[in-house]
């Protein structure tokens, strides 16, 4: 069967397809979402230069054969191209299972040359990775939180980013390489168009949620500080509830029917938190007005988990502050996480 060869190539070649496309589906919409949570866009930026310079490869030697300076900051950028034009990208699926295949990217050359084009540094990269994370640690961490406390949170943002880079960035980057190299434009058509509907998606779905999403490192800085300076802590959530309080008598539409708070009553008491939190910190704090007959009571909390208790303050109708869980309703908890769900 003379065919049979040509006709196994072309299943094989829709199979291939399939498979990309599937990921295509999944991996854009995932990386909206560990975006909101981790910072990836230096990564994503990186990347995306390297794929841009693989497109426009001639051009940018020419620059860099011109320009010392440009050879320079452009260095990166050409090995991207030149590791490709020479080496084709391997099998789709070598790259799905990649981070299983450690350590053999690290010991085989040709494996190692290719994992740096994705998570290698230049001078430059390494300069402003250096200045991000100093600027983070001033701005967010002194004087309540010090190196004790950044370095796990700066650790676990680089290991995030750098699982996200392997499985999710090298399938989708090597995928579009393999298409342009096949000069098969139509198959890397529907792979853009498929990922881009899937962010789309990812996004709308974000833009919508009636809580936003906290990052990762927000989290860890609200409870670190929380638990760092506790009296100052609970100083400032009870400026929170006052302010929310004081605003809530004069916006009662911003009480939702299952008790959420927000609107201006919210941005009142994310506002009186910030003396003491900073600003993404404070705006990671909800509020939740229960009633029980002619008395309420209005709840501060923050990251209210379903099988841990929020940190969290109230406040009574009289003004008297609780802290006290006996005096919340039963099943408040479990209502204030649904609520951020």
């Amino acid at each position: 069967m003379p065919g049979l060869p040509l006709a196994l190539a072309r299943l094989a070649a829709v199979l291939d397809l399939a498979l990309r496309l599937a990921f295509f589906v999944t991996a854009p919409f995932l990386l909206v979402y560990v975006g909101a949570l981790f910072p990836i866009t230096g990564a994503l930026v990186q990347i995306g230069i390297g794929l841009g310079a693989f497109f426009a490869g001639e051009a940018l030697r020419g620059i860099a054969s011109r320009s010392r300076l440009a050879a320079l900051l452009l260095k990166s950028q050409l090995q991207f191209e030149a590791y490709y034009r020479a080496h084709p990208p391997r099998p789709f699926l070598y790259y799905v299972f990649y981070p299983l295949l450690f350590p053999y990217w690290l010991y085989v050359g040709r494996a190692r040359a290719e994992f740096l084009l994705f998570k290698g540094y230049t001078l430059l990269s390494f300069v402003l990775l250096v200045a991000t994370q100093v600027w983070g640690y001033f701005r967010y961490f002194p004087p309540e939180l010090g190196l004790p406390e950044f370095w796990p949170i700066a650790g676990g943002t680089f290991l995030v980013e750098t699982a996200v880079v392997l499985m999710f960035m090298m399938p989708m980057v090597t995928s579009v390489v393999h298409f342009h190299t096949l000069r098969a434009p139509y198959r890397l058509g529907a792979l853009l168009v498929t990922a881009a509907v899937s962010v789309s998606f990812a996004v709308v779905r974000l833009e919508n949620r009636r809580d936003p999403m906290v990052s990762f490192a927000t989290r860890q800085r609200v409870d670190l500080r929380t638990h760092a300076q506790p009296a100052e802590a609970q100083a400032a959530q009870t400026a929170a509830l006052r302010a929310a309080w004081k605003v809530l008598s004069k916006e009662r539409d911003d009480v939702g029917s299952d008790g959420k708070v927000v609107g201006d009553v919210l941005e009142a008491a994310q506002a009186a938190l910030e003396p003491f939190y900073r600003s993404d910190e404070a705006n990671a704090f909800d509020l939740w007005l229960t009633r029980r007959g002619r008395k309420s009571m209005l709840v501060l909390y923050f990251e209210s988990r379903a099988k841990k208790d929020p940190i969290w303050l109230a406040i009574d109708g009289a003004g008297a502050v609780i802290h006290d869980g006996k005096q919340l309703p039963p099943g408040a908890f479990k209502a204030m996480w649904s609520l951020t769900q």
